[in-house]
């Protein structure tokens, strides 16, 4: 299998100093009209299976997205 180039998301909540870190990060994207940030993540590194965690725009200060 050729190797993907995987992302690093970082993300600052609104209600805490502890930043929350994602790696092996397929995609990011905004759904339900700019209102949840989803954050697609590989499961492992063998194959192409992944997961969604969804994130609310309220719980968010920013985020940091890593190539």
């Amino acid at each position: 299998m050729t190797e993907r180039k995987q992302r690093i998301l970082t993300i600052y909540r609104d209600d805490s100093t502890v930043q929350v870190i994602y790696d092996r990060v397929k995609a990011v994207f905004w759904t339900a009209n700019n209102t949840v940030l989803v954050v697609s993540r590989y499961i492992d590194d063998t194959t192409n299976a992944h997961y969604y965690i969804h994130w609310p725009r309220e719980r968010i200060c920013w985020f940091k997205d890593e190539p």
